[in-house]
């Protein structure tokens, strides 16, 4: 789903390729067929639903808000890259194993912190180690393989999540571990801290029958919410949400030290809408 900061994020996918490509690309030797399948999905997709952004003639295919032009065959060992610079999204391919669906191919240009070549060739439940509730072994965990194994061809699945960050960069390689996502709060919540919410999609691909899985990366600074015409009504939703979440989830999200005051000036903000 293309958005105004297309031209500027396939720029800095490029960058990326081309100065730590090994950091966000990785692909087992036998992917390379689901890897040119994803491609060529998305080389019929693209022209056709966005005329006005890409253009495919021959062996190239252009991107001209961006000013990007590409000779596909230049990338016939590595699809999935061509793939990546051509979407905001990032791309992975997970295939099943004897350890249920893994990491088979991959280019991440905007990792959420995390790092590519940590998860790589893990399967799901160790890759969401991080995440409250859902590791190995876990009732979610077992959820996600269910929903994997029964994805239709034709019938993709979406779901979003959100995190807070204090800064807005896209490229955020580090290990969830030990780094700290909001740290500065001398802004207050609604300055200098940033919404950092993903869009994934989950699409079967129907001749290798390997899972895409899409990530991207939208990036807004709390502040904006102190201007939206429904401000009060979601400050109620968030402060009631974040309520709800127990001390782990909190830390995933990047608020856990700072709760008490985002839920004050939250109802501060959703207070407005009653008077």
């Amino acid at each position: 789903v293309p958005d105004m900061h297309l031209a500027d994020q396939l720029r800095e996918k490029a960058e990326h390729f081309e100065k730590r490509r090994e950091a966000v690309l990785q692909a087992e030797d036998a992917t390379l067929d689901a890897q040119a399948e994803t491609l060529a999905l998305l080389l019929e997709y693209l022209p056709r639903t966005y005329p006005d952004i890409y253009k495919v003639s021959g062996d190239c295919v252009t991107v001209d808000p961006a000013g990007l032009a590409y000779r596909i065959s230049d990338y016939a060992h590595a699809p999935l890259e061509l793939a990546c610079r051509l979407v905001q999204d990032d791309l992975v391919i997970m295939r099943k194993g004897e350890d249920g669906y893994r990491i088979a191919a991959a280019a991440v240009c905007f990792p959420s912190t995390w790092v590519l070549a940590d998860k790589f060739s893990k399967p799901i439940a160790e890759v969401h180690a991080p995440v409250p509730g859902f590791g190995p072994g876990t009732r979610t965990a077992s959820l996600i393989d269910r929903i994997f194994d029964n994805l239709k061809v034709g019938h993709p699945a979406q779901r979003c999540n959100w995190s807070i960050y204090e800064v807005a960069d896209l490229h955020h390689p580090f290990s969830h571990s030990t780094h700290t996502r909001w740290t500065d709060t001398s802004g207050g919540f609604f300055n200098g801290t940033w919404l950092r919410a993903e869009r994934q999609t989950l699409t079967r691909l129907p001749a290798s029958g390997d899972v895409l899985f899409t990530i991207q990366i939208v990036v807004d600074p709390v502040s904006l919410l102190m201007t939206h015409p429904d401000r009060s009504q979601i400050a109620a939703r968030l402060k009631a949400h974040i309520e709800s979440l127990d001390m782990e989830q909190l830390a995933y999200k990047g608020i856990s030290d700072h709760r008490d005051a985002v839920l004050a000036e939250l109802s501060m903000l959703a207070e407005q809408g009653q008077q």
